[in-house]
């Protein structure tokens, strides 16, 4: 799985940081953000090719950073989570 560069997008940053150390132990390349805003700078920045994003987050929320990835970089594989056990893909 090496050169699989994943970005996490989550506001609870206990879920966050679990889910990058386990990513990690299997060799992906892994960003976080705290929130839409900053996940859609960071892509700005450097492209990735899976956003795992919380649906719900304070300020913009997951749907309206869906949107605005798949118009910027549609190449990417977006994993989008209601709640931290219901995920769905774009």
């Amino acid at each position: 799985m090496e050169g699989i560069k994943v970005l996490l997008v989550d506001d609870e940053e206990d879920f966050r940081k679990t889910l990058a150390n386990r990513l990690r132990k299997r060799f992906f390349e892994v960003a976080e953000a705290e929130s839409g805003t900053e996940a859609l700078e960071m892509m700005g920045r450097q492209a990735c090719d899976v956003v795992v994003l919380d649906v719900r987050m304070p300020g913009m929320d997951g749907i309206e950073v869906l949107k605005r990835i798949k118009e910027s970089h549609s190449q990417a594989e977006v994993i989008h989570g209601r709640n931290k056990g219901s995920f769905g893909r774009r």
